[in-house]
């Protein structure tokens, strides 16, 4: 790490000056999530990281001022070299914004440290203990290795008075960034679904949540999750799209059905010209109908192009590949807001597993801490076992998730996903009624208008219910229907 003459370590004291610095705290917001004092090598430079998290919890302000009071109060001014030492970082500081590359070399070189402590232990492990088994030992110590990241974010066991002090803080930023982005403090705590009656149940999707979505094949999964992206990203929210089982093609086929409003058979029908680009298309039109669907393409493209939308479509991902493409896609990305993963039933996991209930456990409890260690919400599909289908009442229930029991217990929300006509063939006018204008039962197997009901089976910050959409299957849309039975707009 750069040190100068007087043994100050560059990075350490860059960032500790740059949150003196700052009287707006937007420095100390920046870094407080992302380093833990034990990463600081230098003592000195360790208590002081402290003391800004310790005023940061009280709601003080983090300046020279409060911090040298706040050493003195903990009898630390001293240990640290006083108001001269202080006074050396602000001398010292380089004046940056952001400070993310000092920020990045601290927590490297705290992780290779621990991780090469780790591969000492692993390594003397395997020079003094008998191993039985090479495949159960190796997966043992990559589990172990894993466990890096997870014990640097340990916290220590606190009173309720500091847990309620840095609720209020939390609180005050909370309302501090609703009017920030023009939002109202209408019970909507988290990133805002798209759809009014999800918002109603679920307040929004929230920080750390994991969302499953169950339904069994072909009843709409994937569609519903990338509307539920595509209502994040088209307010101007990153997000990200794991698809284990599509193509990035095929996804974004449907996305460009859902903004076009175009049907993918209308589409391909177009004839698509040499020289074409997403931002120009050139189409031969043969007729009026023909040029208008062309307009209508081209806008959508324009809409998809402008979507802070990332896909990945790498088939048979590990859930190690899934977990560090997202920390570094956050790491680039420090604002992606929503991810989704489809489908949990197509990840595998490494090391030794007794069977795949053991397996998807793993995973499970995995997506759970992802969510926690990248502070966002993560959907991730899960299909319902094939035994649902035999009861007479076919509407799923949460045991109806394939090796259900972890994923029962990780979930902070689970919705289930019931189309009747995907049992009767029934067809749906746009309104979701089965019957035609004579009262008619409505038997076209291929209609693409279909009605889902929705089970909330679980929502561990609220309460649970049931939510009616229409599915425009050829379209790639779902609208929320109200109690009133009309549907409810984007």
């Amino acid at each position: 790490m750069p040190q100068n003459p007087e043994g100050i370590d560059l990075n350490e004291i860059t960032i500790l000056g740059n949150i003196l610095y700052d009287e707006t705290g937007d420095t100390f917001l920046t870094v407080a999530p992302q380093l833990e004092p034990e990463d600081f090598l230098d003592p000195r430079n360790r208590a002081i990281y402290k003391t800004f998290l310790d005023l940061g919890k009280k709601n003080i302000p983090v300046d020279p001022a409060t911090v040298s009071e706040e050493l003195k109060n903990n009898k630390l001014y001293d240990e640290v070299g006083g108001d001269a030492y202080l006074e050396l970082i602000m001398r010292k500081t380089t004046r940056i914004a952001p400070v993310e590359n000092y920020v990045n070399n601290v927590k490297d070189r705290s992780l290779l440290n621990t991780f090469l402590g780790r591969i000492s232990e692993i390594r003397d492990d395997a020079k003094s203990k008998p191993i039985s088994d090479i495949s159960e030992f190796i997966g043992k110590a990559e589990s172990s290795i894993l466990e890096i990241t997870k014990m640097r974010r340990v916290a220590q066991i606190v009173k309720m008075k500091d847990v309620s002090e840095s609720l209020v803080s939390k609180l005050v930023i909370q309302t501090q960034e609703f009017k920030k982005n023009g939002r109202k403090a209408n019970g909507v705590t988290g990133l805002e679904t798209g759809f009014s009656n999800l918002d109603f149940f679920t307040k929004g999707w929230q920080k750390q949540n994991m969302i499953v979505v169950g339904a069994r094949p072909s009843v709409g999964k994937t569609a519903f999750a990338l509307n539920l992206l595509y209502q994040v990203s088209k307010r101007g929210t990153p997000v990200v799209f794991f698809s284990l089982e599509m193509s990035a093609e095929s996804i974004a086929m449907r996305l460009l059905s859902l903004t076009s409003s175009l049907s993918t058979d209308e589409i391909n029908s177009l004839e698509f010209q040499p020289g074409s680009r997403a931002d120009h298309v050139i189409i031969n039109a043969h007729s009026p109908e023909e040029a208008s669907m062309a307009n209508k393409l081209q806008r959508g493209l324009e809409e998809l192009n402008r979507l802070p939308f990332f896909i990945d479509d790498n088939p048979g991902s590990k859930m190690l590949d899934i977990s560090t493409k997202c920390k570094k896609l956050k790491n680039l990305i420090p604002d992606v807001g929503l991810m989704a993963i489809d489908y949990l039933g197509l990840i595998t996991t490494t090391g030794k597993k007794d069977n795949r209930q053991a397996e998807v456990q793993d995973i499970s409890r995995q997506v759970k801490q992802l969510a926690r260690d990248l502070d966002i919400p993560i959907i991730v599909l899960s299909q319902l076992k094939r035994e649902s289908e035999a009861r007479d009442n076919r509407k799923p229930m949460m045991s109806d998730l394939r090796d259900s029991g972890a994923i029962e217990q990780d979930a902070d929300i689970i919705l289930l996903l019931y189309r009747q006509d995907y049992y009767s063939n029934v067809g749906l006018d746009n309104k979701g009624q089965a019957n035609d204008a004579n009262g008619n039962p409505r038997m076209e197997a291929n209609n693409p208008i279909s009605k889902v009901d929705i089970t909330l089976a679980k929502n561990r910050n609220g309460q649970v219910g049931e939510l009616h959409f229409i599915f425009d299957k050829e379209h790639c849309s779902f609208n929320a229907v109200a109690d009133d039975g009309q549907e409810t707009p984007f």
